[in-house]
Order: C-alpha cells, then structure tokens, then sequence
C-alpha cells in the first residue's frame, strides 16, 4: 500500500474518502505487523480522517 498524499485526497469527494476509509480499514488485520504496508495504511487513515473534517465551502468538492 502506498502513502496517499494530501493533494490526492483533497481531490477526492466526502463518499470517496468514506468508501476509501473502509476499504483500508477492512485491511488491516490482513496486514503483517510491523510491516511497511501496515504503517502507511494507518498514515492514510490519520490523512483521510484529516480530509473528511476539512471544512467544505463555496467551489470546494463535498
């Protein structure tokens, strides 16, 4: 798995993030611990997490 940027999420809509979020969570117990896949995909949850309480405004995507 790789570390999803912040620019790749902010692009991404609310139900995107959400859908994404659940895919990566239904992951996890799939993964190795200590593995490189484990770590980026609990720094992807804490980005997602991030995004989905980014304010939404006029020109902005919900």
């Amino acid at each position: 798995m790789r570390v999803l940027t912040q620019t790749e999420l902010s692009r991404m809509t609310r139900p995107e993030l959400m859908v994404l979020l659940q895919r990566i969570c239904a992951e996890l117990p799939d993964l190795a611990e200590n593995a490189p896949e484990l770590r980026a995909a609990h720094f992807n949850l804490t980005n997602i997490r991030r995004a989905l309480t980014r304010p939404v405004g006029p020109g902005l995507r919900p």
